[in-house]
């Protein structure tokens, strides 16, 4: 490792044995950084982008998985058992926000009272929750991480390719999990064959309720990889001067979209285990939740028909294979290690928690037309897996 140590630092060029240590190590630090505030559970924005940069940190480990070998202890398995465990805390924040914020207000006397019920049986599984983020972030296995990819940054260990300049194979790194992409079978759902391709079928409202339960599993499988690739192309947006803009803000809109959806189902299920007959006794409640799965199929049918064609998706294949750009020169991927908050949550259609009782809100009608708030937007998701 030594002669391949003394490559990197001499190399004229950013290498992607370089890049892969700056950049572990800024998202490392950038979720370190909130470590403190989130354990003191004033603000639960702190554990949310605390959450935020260890996704980050794993996509880092996944996109340059074929060049590097991370120390046993410091590994992508290690950062998803932490993030896991920050996500249990998250999903509670999110259900207790979104009941409060956005469906309380627009309830009759009623059904608030219920809620009022419900309410305190979260706040009980809420402490629960915290004492085990608090337990997670002192224990060994969080520890460990830490210390194992500090020392790795400090003297990377990595295979040969790891010598090869960074805009020679960016394509090769990037389009693994795009061709994952589109090829994933979460894109046929309610969809009909044409001469050139597939296109969706637009079912009655009556139908959107059944067609989210019936296809939840491939469309939260879809979000995870839409996740995924914005996060890996977001990761070298910079190797591309703007031109990925565009399809980054698009993709944070579909992967809102779908994370809506996702959440709609996520509150029903907990409100048939936490209220029997919940349906009978919060039917206002049930009734929202309908309108917005409506709103939101239509979105997500906007986003499926635009990605099933196949010159959108070849655009976006071509300028993967053409890094580099006429403005400014790449540089190394930047974690914010204390990002405002404020205009987070003012870009995000989803409002980021107050204290322990606030979470994510529900998008207006108007979601679609968002442009560049959108990828905050979609990095403010809660509950779906990390």
């Amino acid at each position: 490792m030594a002669n391949w140590n003394h490559t990197m630092k001499t190399a004229p060029k950013k290498t992607v044995g370089m890049l892969a240590a700056e950049a572990i190590e800024t998202f490392l630090r950038a979720a370190e950084s909130y470590e403190t505030e989130t354990l003191k559970d004033q603000d639960p924005e702190n554990l949310h982008q605390m959450r935020v940069n260890l996704r980050r940190l794993r996509t880092a480990m996944q996109v340059f998985s074929p060049s590097i070998q991370l120390p046993r202890g410091g590994q992508e398995k290690q950062v998803t058992q932490v993030a896991r465990r920050l996500g249990t805390l998250r999903d509670l924040d999110v259900i207790m926000a979104t009941l409060q914020d956005e469906y309380r207000p627009d309830l009759p006397d009623t059904e608030r009272a219920v809620l009022a019920t419900l309410f305190a049986d979260l706040e009980k599984k809420r402490k629960k929750a915290f004492k085990q983020v608090k337990r997670e972030l002192r224990g060994d296995r969080y520890q460990t991480l830490k210390t194992r990819l500090h020392k790795w940054s400090s003297q990377p260990r990595c295979r040969d390719n790891a010598q090869f300049d960074i805009e020679t194979v960016l394509p090769d790194l990037i389009q693994p999990a795009v061709s994952q992409l589109w090829l994933h079978s979460g894109w046929l759902v309610s969809t009909e064959p044409t001469a050139s391709g597939f296109k969706p079928v637009t079912p009655l409202n009556t139908a959107i309720d059944e067609l989210v339960a019936c296809h939840s599993q491939p469309l939260h499988s879809l979000r995870k990889q839409v996740k995924r690739v914005r996060y890996q192309l977001k990761f070298v947006s910079s190797y591309y001067g703007d031109r990925l803009n565009p399809e980054l803000t698009r993709l944070a809109d579909l992967q809102d979209v779908l994370g809506t959806l996702q959440d709609s189902l996520i509150m029903a299920s907990f409100l048939q285990t936490a209220v029997p007959k919940w349906q009978t006794k919060l039917p206002t409640l049930k009734a929202l939740l309908a309108a917005q799965r409506q709103r939101f199929w239509q979105q997500w049918q906007t986003h499926q028909q635009y990605y099933l064609k196949p010159e959108n998706r070849a655009a976006l294949r071509q300028m993967l294979l053409q890094p580099g750009s006429q403005s400014t020169s790449p540089k190394a991927p930047k974690a914010k290690a204390k990002a405002t908050t404020k205009k987070a949550a003012t870009a995000s259609t989803r409002r980021t928690p107050k204290k322990s009782t606030s979470a994510r809100s529900t998008k207006s009608s108007t979601h679609t037309k968002k442009t560049g708030g959108s990828q905050n937007a979609a990095d403010n998701n809660s509950s779906s897996q990390a």
